[in-house]
């Protein structure tokens, strides 16, 4: 048999197997190699970039975003207007809705641009989405990573919609600094969301692609202004849009104002609620195994930004004129600090800069010695541009500050215990601390309604005439007994008052007496039946509220009036989703029954009363809210110390504080210095603006009458008492 030479077969199988290596081992390494940190398919299939965040209206608006690193945001595809899109496609890839994810075109294009000298890109916008989506792609110069490229992007094209993968390219690319995703830029630039964007807008955010710090408006305004105008131009080419559009576009500014409309968490609509909720979720997501910061949480929360914007404007409004009048009766006198440097060292110990120091283990001798050495700083004013630039010792800032008159409100849904605003403060950047949650001030005769309530559901009535005459009611005080004999605030006594007349006219004298006939642990047991929480000292002087109070839980008890009786506790977050838009918990009310409906719509009257009869009767005619039906209670505390009002629309109840950081800073005299000076307007101010909006749509009805209530027919003896009624009965009509 005929056989091969031994060495000729060695020969053979060389070059068998060199032709193998080159038609299957190159290719399997090259394989191999492009394949070695490829993203895993479940990764393709699901691709997880770190996400922001986000902080919804009830109206559907974002009001905040919480991050880590980046600042990046996901819209859906339907969110984005098209002029973004449109505008991304004429500059990057015109060929987009073409092609499957690799344009041949354009690699063909890219290099003959290369071999004439000039350098062009090459990648579709998928390919780039691959990049930005996924690290394992990588973003060096080389045949293995536009293989990989390649790869992902015919994945991309496989598994998602054109619309989808613009969607995502378009939440994933960085237009400066930590700011991600078109939304956040929209936000960042515009202060506004993506979809309010305009033409002139849109061609400058997706010009500054190109480079985020080299085309910054902020830093280099004509090479920005030059950008977007090469984009309109592109766009033009591209047949998105006529001649005649970029014309117009071009002439417009460009649109950002003087700094970046997020730079700071303090900064955009409500501050405060927004810290307050950062720190509730943070404490929510590691009991559920979620980053807040990472995983692109969707917050829908129960404050409506439009109240928002307009509670946050009447506490500017007011108190930015108010302010002044303050400034005037402090100096008419010796500064407090300047008789009680106890004042200074309260402040100095509340302040951030002594916290931060004692938390580094300074001694209190080299904290003291900081705070006596000049340092450039930033200080508050009502005055334009809102600061002033200054070198001034910490101490004597301190000073500064304790002049400024600072302010809570929140308003709830009665109906739904839903929080609707909140302003914790004036100025978030410079004042921290959160006066709805975080303060508690005395609340003065804002606490009396509470007393009033415990009477007419023991048996009194509206009518019922009390002596208005001073009253000595024995007290046990640091172990010594002595006598309470309250005065009324104008001093004027004498014969009988209706209780409705009463507490229109806050009446100290009649309050005690009630006080003292029901008892206070009666009275303390109706305000924690009403959602009062805080330490209450079951004493007389209780009626006149001594207790210290927060905003919130004061505003909520008040909610029991208009919602005839029940108390529902106060909530601020609807739902939570994760990032795909899955429900993770969903959040309602807890409710009781807290009053008899008889007894809330009895005090839902008297109530009524203040603010047409009453301590709170400029309501009507200063502020022109004589078509609301409107109640709610004026409050001063001892030495002018803090100003309050707490008021109610059949739809909404609002509490108002406002007072200095420290309470021996205050108005002399209660001319100024009471709650219907110092608080109530801002309540005013604040619903005439929610009424007037018609995007919100609140009706102007009344509180109903529970079926089977009537209101008792108080005969009043005195002529002024008659007028009264019969303005209250014109009212009534």
């Amino acid at each position: 048999m005929w056989q091969l030479n031994p060495e000729y077969r060695k020969e053979r199988a060389l070059l068998i197997g060199i032709v193998l290596f080159f038609l299957w081992g190159i290719p399997l390494g090259l394989f191999l190699y492009v394949f070695i940190d490829m993203p895993s398919f479940r990764t393709l299939e699901d691709p997880t970039p770190e996400l922001a965040s986000v902080v919804y209206s009830a109206d559907g608006k974002i009001i905040g975003t919480f991050y880590l690193n980046s600042d990046r945001v996901r819209v859906p595809a339907n969110a984005i207007p098209s002029v973004v899109k449109n505008a991304l496609i004429a500059v990057e890839d015109r060929r987009f809705y073409e092609h499957s994810g690799i344009d041949p075109l354009g690699i063909v294009g890219a290099i003959f641009s290369i071999l004439s000298g000039r350098t062009r890109g090459g990648s579709t916008i998928t390919q780039q989405l691959a990049r930005n989506l996924y690290d394992a792609v990588g973003v060096e110069r080389s045949i293995s990573r536009k293989l990989k490229e390649m790869i992902v992007a015919i994945f991309l094209e496989y598994h998602y919609s054109k619309e989808e993968i613009l969607a995502m390219y378009l939440n994933t690319v960085p237009f400066g600094g930590v700011t991600y995703g078109i939304q956040a830029a929209s936000r960042f630039y515009f202060g506004k969301d993506v979809q309010q964007l305009t033409l002139s807008e849109a061609a400058l955010l997706i010009g500054l692609l190109k480079g985020p710090t080299y085309y910054s408006p902020y830093k280099h305004p004509k090479r920005a202004l030059a950008r977007r105008n090469l984009v309109l131009d592109l766009m033009v080419e591209a047949g998105f849009i006529t001649a005649e559009e970029a014309r117009i576009a071009r002439r417009q500014p460009l649109g950002v104002g003087s700094a970046p409309h997020t730079a700071s968490q303090s900064q955009g609509l409500a501050p405060y609620f927004r810290e307050y909720l950062r720190g509730w979720l943070t404490e929510w997501a590691r009991g559920r195994g979620y980053d807040l910061y990472r995983d692109g949480l969707q917050i829908y929360t129960s404050i409506d930004s439009r109240l928002q914007m307009h509670a946050e404007s009447a506490v500017v409004a007011h108190l930015r004129a108010f302010q002044k009048v303050f400034e005037k009766e402090l100096s008419s006198r010796p500064l407090p600090w300047k008789k009680d440097t106890s004042i200074l060292w309260r402040a100095m110990l509340r302040s951030e800069r002594y916290n931060v120091a004692k938390s580094a283990g300074v001694p209190e001798k080299e904290i003291y010695k900081q705070f006596h050495q000049p340092v450039r700083m930033h200080l508050f004013s009502w005055n334009p541009p809102g600061y002033i630039d200054t070198i001034l010792t910490p101490w004597d800032s301190l000073a500064y500050y304790l002049r400024f008159l600072e302010a809570g409100l929140v308003t709830i849904d009665p109906h739904t215990g839903e929080i609707k605003a909140w302003v914790g403060g004036i100025n978030h950047t410079y004042f921290k601390y959160d006066h709805v949650i975080q303060a508690k001030r005395q609340v003065g005769s804002t606490f009396k309604p509470f007393v009033y309530t415990a009477a007419m559901d023991n048996g009194y009535s509206p009518c019922y005439e009390e002596l208005n005459v001073p009253v000595e009611i024995p007290v046990r005080v640091d172990g010594r007994d002595t006598v309470w004999s309250p005065r009324n605030a104008d001093r004027e006594i004498g014969g009988k008052v209706q209780l409705r007349k009463a507490l229109a006219l806050s009446l100290n004298i009649v309050t005690a007496r009630l006080m003292k006939a029901l008892g206070p642990q009666v009275v303390v047991e109706y305000a924690r039946r009403m959602g009062i929480q805080s330490e209450l000292e079951a004493v007389y002087a209780l009626g006149l509220g001594v207790c210290d109070l927060s905003v919130l839980e004061l505003t909520s008890a008040y909610g029991c009036f208009p919602a005839l009786g029940i108390w529902r506790e106060p909530i601020f977050i609807r739902e939570i989703r994760d990032r795909r838009g899955n429900l993770i918990e969903s959040f309602t009310s807890t409710s009781r029954r807290a009053l008899s409906e008889k007894t809330a719509y009895l005090m839902v009257d008297m109530l009524r009363w203040v603010t047409i009869a009453g301590t709170a009767g400029e309501l009507r005619w200063r502020y022109g809210l004589t078509d609301l039906d409107i109640g709610g209670k004026t409050g001063t505390t001892q030495n002018h110390a803090d100003g309050w009002f707490v008021g109610f629309t059949p739809e909404l109840v609002t509490g108002v504080w406002v007072g200095t950081a420290d309470r021996a800073v205050h108005f002399y005299s209660l001319v100024n210095g009471q709650g219907a000076r110092m608080a109530m307007p801002i309540w005013a101010l604040y619903m005439k603006a929610a009424y007037s909006d018609t995007s919100l749509k609140l009706p102007r009805r009344r509180i109903p009458f529970p079926p089977g209530i009537k209101l008792p027919d108080c005969q009043s003896p005195s002529e002024e008492d008659k007028q009264e009624e019969t303005k209250i009965e014109e009212y009534l009509r």
